[in-house]
């Protein structure tokens, strides 16, 4: 990233993504510096983002940049009733890249070995963030959620197993009965991926003239005005390499084989841990967020502010994967499977 930075030919969109960036990294390595805090610690943590969700929500909703269909018609009304807003839109394809994330994390403590209350208060934010998933008509986001949850799934008991498919075959079939199925075309039409292609493909003939350095941070943005490609690359993995090159490309897939080495552990690890939950949820939530950014760019943003943009580091994944190795500490050094 800083190879990236020097290399950019917009200063106004490098230094701010390159900050947040940076920003993100000691996001990062301070919530798994403190991985031996206490309940208080990761309590307040919960507290402090559910209410980021659900703001983030309410912006899409009442501003406009959400896609309104038959079923969530009331919601945007009524989000747009309410006596304030947002001075920048969230598109609904953030409520989709941000849920795919957190809801199969949600799914994975509400079923797996836990006290109470945190079964209780998972299973009930799950339903609240299903719910505006659903609403929100994103499709990738559903995807990848069902993705992500059905991975949990698959590490559950067959009853479990046998019970959740079945209750979700039944919502699949009757939805499109109580409202008009045409929603089903304007969610999951075939010309989203087919433009989404041309774009890769118009991006890739792009970075083939700077194979090794990339475009440099917020490089995509400049090139795409003087192409006349505008608009998100709609790829996190594309972005990343025309922010980092190639270096950038090589950090990726070592972080990559480290992740799935823990996740092989977590497998193998005991079921019974009350850190299984946590750390099968933040794995599987991890996959749903690498196949959401196939067909969005969840890592990184840019807003307009005025006649100027700003380009920034979107700290959740990363939040996430602080969270994946956390749980992946206490459930290895507790399982006797894995002695320290």
């Amino acid at each position: 990233m800083l190879l990236g930075f020097f290399l950019s030919p917009d200063r106004q969109l490098s230094l701010p993504f390159l900050n947040t960036y940076l920003a993100c990294v000691l996001f990062y390595y301070g919530i798994v510096n403190n991985s031996h805090a206490r309940a208080g610690y990761w309590v307040f943590v919960t507290v402090l983002l559910s209410p980021i969700f659900l703001f983030l929500s309410v912006g899409v909703f009442a501003g406009g940049a959400a896609r309104q269909l038959t079923f969530n018609s009331w919601a945007c009304e009524l989000a747009s009733s309410l006596p304030w807003s947002l001075s920048i839109t969230p598109h609904f394809n953030v409520l989709g890249a941000a849920f795919a994330v957190v809801i199969p994390g949600l799914v994975a403590v509400t079923i797996f070995r836990q006290r109470a209350w945190v079964r209780w208060s998972a299973g009930l934010l799950a339903v609240i963030f299903g719910g505006i998933l659903a609403l929100s008509a994103s499709g990738g986001g559903w995807i990848a959620t069902m993705t992500g949850i059905l991975i949990v799934l698959l590490f559950c008991s067959s009853r479990v197993m046998q019970g959740a498919l079945l209750a979700s075959g039944l919502v699949w079939a009757i939805f499109p009965i109580w409202h008009n199925a045409s929603w089903i075309g304007a969610i999951f039409y075939p010309g989203a991926l087919s433009g989404r292609i041309e774009r890769w493909q118009e991006i890739i003939a792009v970075l083939k003239d700077s194979p090794l350095t990339g475009l440099g941070l917020g490089g995509w943005w400049s090139k795409a005005s003087v192409l006349g490609i505008g608009g998100n690359p709609h790829n996190a993995y594309l972005q990343l390499y025309s922010d980092a090159g190639a270096l950038g490309l090589i950090a990726f897939i070592v972080a990559a084989v480290i992740g799935v080495r823990l996740f092989w552990q977590i497998m193998h690890a005991d079921k019974g841990s009350p850190y299984y939950g946590f750390a099968l949820g933040s794995a599987a939530g991890l996959i749903a967020g690498g196949i959401h950014a196939l067909i969005d760019d969840n890592m990184s943003l840019i807003v307009p502010m005025g006649n100027e943009y700003i380009y920034f580091a979107v700290p959740l994944l990363w939040l996430w994967a602080a969270l994946f190795v956390v749980s992946a500490q206490h459930l290895l050094r507790n399982s006797p499977k894995h002695p320290p």
